[in-house]
């Protein structure tokens, strides 16, 4: 099955930057570093377990990678099947049109939140449900954390969900084997998990719960716009590309 219409050499152009820095972009995201180290420093202040953070933080990071890895990978192979699927040529075109609207849509809205933060709809994780996360939490057992970790990756979907669906939007253009599929989503995932596996190793080395609530704090609104601007570009590459 042929998807993509660009030389395959271009068609890699594209795909692999866009995953590394989308990846590295999208693992930035203030919903997925906020859980981690309110789960952390639980255990640290609160639970009085200090001794459980690094395999607590490992477990918790490495559910989070196959759970967006898996959501990725259903992702791809529906919006692939779809878009390859014969006698749907002018709704595929209309689902790239879509796909790409929304992208730069989650952008402007994290741009938003940068240049007016606290102001009309923003993009994270339902205030109803924190406290159903936060009650996993406060568990602080191994299988909780487990299930806290599938939770947060699902429900943090406003906040990332956007910036991966417009890499694997990019990436179902072009028609890659599956040994090249799980590279690239693998890659992916790996930047993704990569600032929690930095905060673990900070905590876990003797950094301060509170410096790093702080930080996050500071830069919560430049994380976003961050966001926000690689989102606008990436939706335009999904509208753009062939």
């Amino acid at each position: 099955m042929q998807i993509c219409q660009l030389p395959a050499l271009e068609a890699q152009q594209v795909a692999l930057p866009t995953v590394i820095v989308a990846g590295l972009i999208d693992g930035l995201n203030p919903c997925a570093i906020g859980m981690m180290v309110f789960l952390l420093g639980y255990l640290v202040v609160f639970a009085g377990k200090p001794e459980r953070v690094l395999k607590t933080g490992l477990l918790y990071i490495a559910t989070v990678y196959l759970t967006y890895f898996v959501i990725g990978l259903f992702f791809y192979e529906g919006l692939s099947r779809f878009l390859g699927a014969p006698g749907f040529s002018e709704a595929a075109a209309a689902i790239k049109v879509i796909l790409g609207v929304a992208v730069i849509g989650a952008g402007l809205i994290n741009l938003k939140d940068f240049f007016f933060p606290g102001r009309g709809l923003s993009l994270e994780i339902p205030q109803n449900l924190r406290p159903k996360l936060q009650t996993w939490v406060e568990k602080s057992t191994y299988p909780a954390t487990f299930i806290l970790a599938i939770l947060v990756t699902l429900f943090e979907t406003p906040c990332s969900f956007p910036l991966y669906a417009g890499t694997v939007g990019i990436l179902s253009r072009c028609d890659f084997s599956t040994l090249q599929l799980l590279v690239y989503l693998g890659v992916y995932n790996l930047l993704f998990v990569l600032p929690l596996i930095l905060i673990l190793g900070l905590i876990f080395g003797g950094v301060e719960i509170v410096y790093l609530k702080e930080w996050e704090h500071r830069n919560k609104s430049r994380l976003r716009g961050l966001m926000g601007a690689l989102l606008v570009v990436l939706g335009v590459i999904v509208l753009v590309i062939k």
